[in-house]
């Protein structure tokens, strides 16, 4: 489970980002042309650029870039032909460290054409204005799923805790 924050082109989502969002369900999986690529390429250049030491993984089927899987960064960008988000687990103890590195990277997002949407907070994302509804959300997901914040939680692997150990 991941907290998503979902980038949309600025002129598919004109004045209605949450209809752009709803229409992304709607779309298929399909191979960007080259000049889409060559875009999309020069966008996660810029991304690793902005972190140094995100690393790049190229899919092997289809198009599909991934960056901080690899380097296990609070962060990890997906970039397909149709479909970009930036994710963190839930699972992490805070929420801070992701929207840290959410706010290096957006700039960049902005200068290639991009908004962030929201879907967990329905609007677009401003890192000014919802970095404490984020983590709220992070820590309400963390109650509900982990059951007890982050300094309480009980850590021990699922099989301990239902056993007793």
């Amino acid at each position: 489970m991941s907290y998503d924050l979902y980038l949309l082109r600025k002129v598919d989502a004109g004045d209605d980002p949450a209809a752009a969002y709803e229409r992304l369900e709607e779309l298929d999986d399909r191979e960007p042309t080259a000049a889409e690529e060559q875009e999309l390429r020069r966008l996660a250049a810029d991304l690793q650029a902005a972190s140094p030491g995100l690393d790049l993984s190229d899919s092997p089927r289809g198009f599909h870039l991934q960056l901080g899987y690899e380097s296990e960064r609070p962060v990890v960008i997906d970039i397909g032909a149709d479909e970009i988000t930036m994710s963190w687990s839930y699972g992490a103890d805070e929420a801070e460290p992701a929207l840290d590195e959410v706010g290096l990277y957006l700039p960049v997002f902005e200068r290639h054409g991009y908004i962030a949407y929201d879907p967990q907070l329905e609007r677009v994302f401003d890192p000014a204005l919802d970095r404490t509804g984020a983590a709220e959300v992070q820590r309400y997901v963390q109650d509900r799923v982990f059951g007890g914040d982050g300094a309480t939680r009980d850590r021990r692997p699922w099989w301990r805790r239902l056993l007793g150990r």
